[in-house]
């Protein structure tokens, strides 16, 4: 069966997509379906900017701090103390780069030994040489419960200040008290989880998520599943930061919101940390990324383009921003409705988030094309069921004739209802009178569905 589109009226809005039903080797049949997800007419934008945050959080104190502590790892490098893995000579160029203006600053060299950051890498010394020897030991550096870029990260004034915001936000929406069921993406650690448990009020279930947009499908069991989504310093990790927006859309209750926190540059940290991880992307200057991190206007697109209420809190020339995005539509109410427009019983429902994602789906669960085209086999099965219990007989076969078999004009019609319903194919009287017989009537519904492209219903 070809990919057949939807056109549904669903909570005072118009739906289309596309859908398909594959049968697998086992003979498990599944709708798949692919929504358009994009938002068409007016979007609401709200963008508030935070500049005067340089003296409050010490941004020229923590990067002369940090470069200080390169210059001296550059400088036993330079005498030969330390052997460079080949595979980080790409960093100690742009750490070398990097700490070229340094100059003493008498003021900060006074309240040095009171830095919480400068004192924690002197004493991590070792872990730097022991990875710039040996790039496979970076992985000791994710572990570390101190300066991890994790950590490092959480504990950035910036990113501080922008949960509270978040906090403020979620609290402030939930006026009427509800228990809310929030998921926190790539927060295996707790980091994240643990700042929210805080400042959260009411109750509330939370939830991890790793890497579900990685797949490009959705098992309907996580649609319309959460109130709010929280990504905090990980979406400049995701690949197709795209995938991550719809894959999110679709897990939202109706009029919930995803949040995403994350740096718009490169900060002194994450050229410390950082970099050992993300170093292919060290010269990437494009419209989507500048370096590590995706631009800020490439993610307003992005919201734009899939959520209708959307806010931007900015702080300091884009240097970290905070993304509210709010989706309209609860995804699971409106496939449960298409399910039943389309009128056929299924084993599951899958939603894809491109149609590229349907020939990787089908290999992986060893669907073929002749699987999905034998899908005539199974609008058999439901048009024999639909004969046996309108006529009230025990079986049907290909020579069956309706009319024979006790079949008269008001059965008929009545057959015909049922035909529209399951099989989304509308015949008259005069067919089922010319074409009586099983078989016959099999090919005019074969025929009518090839040639119907649009399923059109209201809700």
């Amino acid at each position: 069966m070809q990919r057949k589109q939807y056109s549904i009226d669903y909570m005072k809005r118009l739906y289309r997509g596309e859908y398909q039903i594959i049968i697998s080797q086992d003979g498990t049949k599944t709708c798949v379906i692919e929504p358009e997800l994009k938002e068409l007419g007016s979007k609401l934008f709200k963008v508030n900017y935070i500049d005067n945050v340089n003296m409050d959080y010490g941004i020229d104190k923590r990067a002369y701090y940090i470069k200080k502590f390169l210059s001296e790892l550059l400088r036993e490098i330079s005498t030969e103390k330390i052997k460079i893995d080949d595979k980080n000579k790409t960093i100690i160029k742009y750490w070398t780069k990097y700490v070229e203006d340094l100059q003493t600053d008498e003021i900060y060299e006074r309240v040095i030994v009171e830095d919480a950051i400068y004192s924690k890498l002197l004493n991590k010394q070792d872990l730097f040489i022991d990875i710039i020897e040996n790039n496979c030991k970076k992985k000791l550096l994710l572990m570390d419960k101190e300066i991890s870029p994790k950590v490092l990260g959480v504990r950035s004034e910036f990113t501080k200040l922008l949960l509270k915001k978040l906090v403020e936000n979620i609290n402030n929406n939930n006026k009427h008290n509800d228990t809310l069921t929030i998921a926190i993406v790539n927060d295996s650690e707790n980091f994240i989880k643990d700042n929210l448990f805080h400042g959260l009020k009411g109750s509330y279930k939370i939830i991890s998520l790793d890497n579900y947009y990685e797949e490009k499908v959705l098992k309907k069991q996580l649609l319309g599943k959460f109130d709010h989504i929280i990504s905090v310093n990980s979406l400049h990790l995701i690949e197709d930061v795209e995938d991550f927006f719809k894959a999110s859309k679709l897990m939202l209750k109706e009029n919930g919101q995803l949040h995403v926190i994350d740096f718009g540059k490169m900060d002194p940290v994450s050229i410390l940390t950082a970099i050992f991880f993300q170093e292919k992307y060290l010269d990437i200057e494009t419209e989507k990324r500048t370096q590590f991190f995706y631009r800020i206007d490439y993610i307003k697109k992005l919201a734009e383009k899939y959520y209708i209420k959307n806010s931007l809190l900015s702080i300091k020339n884009n240097i970290a921003y905070y993304f509210k995005l709010e989706s309209y539509t609860n995804y699971l109410g409106l496939i449960k409705n298409l399910e039943n427009n389309i009128g056929n019983y299924f084993d599951e429902s899958i939603v894809l988030f491109s149609s590229k994602s349907l020939d990787s789906y089908n290999s992986r669960n060893g669907i073929t094309k002749g699987h999905v085209d034998n899908y005539n086999e199974d609008v058999e099965d439901i048009l024999k069921t639909i004969w046996i219990q309108n006529l009230e007989i025990d079986d049907v076969n290909k020579n069956s004739n309706y009319f024979k078999l006790g079949g008269n004009s008001l059965s008929a019609t009545k057959l015909l209802v049922e035909i529209e319903r399951k099989l989304k194919c509308k015949l008259t009287l005069n067919e089922v009178f010319s074409n009586p017989e099983f078989e016959d009537l099999l090919k005019l519904i074969d025929l009518k569905q090839l040639n119907t492209e649009i399923i059109e219903g209201e809700i």
